[in-house]
């Protein structure tokens, strides 16, 4: 038995011992090929992915439009199948019913009121006067979509107070609780005596026509939205221009202009938003003692002209500012233009300012009251200007071209007469400035005077003056063949130069 034992235990030992046969060594390497096999294409998945969003970057405008959402409901509706109701005012009236209401005539103290539930109402002023001394002029509690047609000239007005029957939140002289839309080729007259002209507490869109609105606060205020497609405004208002106020609901509290002529006046800000202000074209001039243009999120300039005055901001944006293009002329401001980004594509920008002309510092605007920014800032990695294109002239009291965090230029032309105190630069960075592109020149005094950076990848020159330069002075730049390849001639004195 125990030689039984030992032998069963030999032959134990010697089949765990023999080789392995040719198909198990074959399926061994199938199986290590596929493990290869696999990582191979996570490796490929990876680095395609990396590219593929390299490749995508976008870094123009084009990104902050596809973060709205922009309603065109008014357009979606087939007044058609309703039939056209005439009516003369006289007195106030209540619109019930879905459908096209043809008005003239006037009310000498009342109002229309729309209540339709979900209905679709179409009101045509034809030469209309509405006074209400006690509320709105028109008011819309319940209804899908409110579309206002212009025809002639129309004025409606409210009261100093309203009754103690409207909610507190009514508070314009066009109120509406629907999305509400204009469109015509007459006259909209707006007075607004106790607060705002046009209130959307949706969407509030303006396909065309002309509007006359000066009012105690503001002019037009879209809780969800302002989406002007065309059309003439002069407003005049004691509080913001033209505002969107949603700040909680994706893609909305924006004001987005594609074209039309706006005349602006106002006490507070020009064009406010939330979210995002996009500019496509048209011709905007704007007068504001407060910002002219603000967002608490995004701006996006593609094209039109815009011209400003300001007493603070010309154009602030609290996270990004983006310029593809256009005419931008800020004629009087405490600074310029200000976003924690800037990226400036293409444009035609000047730029006057007391403070700084543009800089990428971020953070909410309190410059109002506070007046920020003459002081030292702390150098913030999350802050960039760039410049890649266009062409742009700053005339500064502080700062000229100033980023709490990287100046980069990559392409364009940019001319700077920057500050005469020596506790400014005509060019400031907090973590660095390169030059990879384009033409510079800046002038200012030399106190805290900045190079346009020894590792950029152009050469550039610094010249410190020994003696203060006058205004005036004639600036040129000739190569080896002495062609003259940059010039400028100084609008104040200085004693620095980088270019």
């Amino acid at each position: 038995m125990a030689k039984n034992n030992k032998t069963q235990s030999r032959v134990k030992k010697m089949t765990t011992k023999l080789p392995e046969t040719k198909t198990e060594i074959r399926e061994k390497r199938k199986f290590d090929w596929r493990w290869l096999a696999a990582g191979i294409i996570c490796m490929v998945i990876v680095i395609t992915a990396v590219i593929i969003n390299i490749n995508t970057t976008d870094n123009s405008a084009n990104k902050i439009n596809a973060s709205i959402a922009v309603d065109n409901s008014d357009l979606k509706i087939n007044w058609d199948r309703y039939q056209t109701v005439d009516i003369n005012l006289t007195n106030s009236f209540t619109i019930t019913e879905s459908g096209t209401y043809h008005l003239t005539g006037a009310i000498e103290n009342g109002l229309i009121t729309i209540d339709a539930g979900v209905g679709e109402v179409r009101l045509i002023l034809d030469n209309v006067v509405i006074n209400n001394n006690n509320g709105p002029a028109i008011a819309c509690y319940n209804a899908e979509n409110l579309v206002i047609e212009s025809v002639g000239e129309n004025s409606l007005s409210d009261g100093a107070n309203y009754a103690s029957n409207y909610d507190t939140d009514v508070d314009g002289v066009i109120y509406s609780k629907a999305d509400l839309a204009f469109s015509g080729n007459g006259t909209l007259k707006i007075m607004g005596n106790y607060a705002d002209g046009i209130v959307g507490k949706d969407d509030v869109v303006v396909r065309d026509g002309n509007y006359e609105i000066s009012t105690n606060d503001d002019g037009v205020r879209g809780k969800d939205s302002v989406y002007i497609t065309d059309g003439s405004f002069v407003i005049n208002a004691g509080g913001d221009g033209i505002k969107s106020t949603n700040d909680t609901d994706y893609g909305k509290g924006f004001v987005m202009i594609e074209n039309g002529s706006i005349q602006l006046s106002a006490i507070g800000k020009g064009l406010k938003a939330t979210n995002s202000i996009l500019l496509y074209s048209g011709e905007m001039n704007l007068k504001t003692t407060d910002d002219a243009v603000h967002t608490d999120n995004h701006i996006g300039i593609v094209g039109g002209t815009l011209t400003i005055e300001s007493g603070d901001d010309g154009i602030h944006a609290n996270n990004e500012l983006i310029i593809d293009g256009g005419k931008i002329n800020i004629t009087r401001s405490y600074e310029g233009i200000e976003a924690k980004i800037v990226t400036i594509n293409d444009g035609e920008i000047s730029v006057m300012a007391m403070d700084d002309g543009i800089n990428a510092g971020g953070g909410a605007d309190g410059s109002a009251t506070t007046q920020p920014g003459a002081g030292a800032m702390q150098a913030d990695a999350n802050c960039a200007l760039t410049i890649n294109g266009g062409n742009v002239y700053v005339n500064s009291g502080g700062d000229g071209v100033d980023s709490n965090g990287y100046l980069t230029f990559n392409g364009g032309s940019v001319v700077v007469d920057g500050p005469v105190n020596s506790g400014n630069g005509s060019l400031d960075s907090g973590l660095g400035i390169t030059i990879q592109g384009g033409k510079v020149i800046a002038v200012g005094a030399a106190g805290m005077a900045e190079t346009l950076g020894a590792n950029s990848g152009v050469c550039n020159i610094s010249v410190y003056f020994t003696t203060m330069q006058a205004a005036g002075t004639v600036i040129e730049i000739r190569n080896s063949a002495s062609e003259v390849v940059l010039s400028h001639t100084a609008a104040k004195t200085f004693n620095h130069m980088a270019a």
